[in-house]
């Protein structure tokens, strides 16, 4: 049977969709491998950010750009937590409690 695999990557600006039956394939091993360096790059970012924090000599700029590279970050394993949450079997019931609580968080 089919799934439809939400990718990494949007085509004109819509989500990209692969259908596949879970096993390997050039685009799923493309999109793990983007998915990883997604987590990667949010890794360092975040060890980068912690560098910059603890610098007392860092500057209102480096901060700045610290800030807006770990915001970066943040949004990307966000991402990557959510297209990894569509590929698992998940309780409907559970799917709209989650929605009810991002809705009433505000996020």
């Amino acid at each position: 049977m089919s799934h439809l695999r939400r990718l990494p990557w949007t085509e004109d600006g819509k989500p990209a969709y692969l259908a596949t039956d879970g096993g390997a394939s050039f685009l799923a091993d493309m999109a793990d491998a983007m998915e990883e360096g997604m987590l990667a790059t949010a890794e360092m970012d975040a060890d980068r950010a912690n560098a910059i924090r603890d610098d007392a000599s860092a500057s209102r700029a480096e901060l700045k750009l610290a800030v807006r590279y770990l915001s970066g970050a943040v949004a990307d394993a966000v991402e990557v937590a959510r297209l990894r949450g569509e590929r698992l079997d998940v309780d409907p019931e559970a799917l709209e409690v989650g929605e009810t609580l991002r809705r009433d968080l505000g996020t």
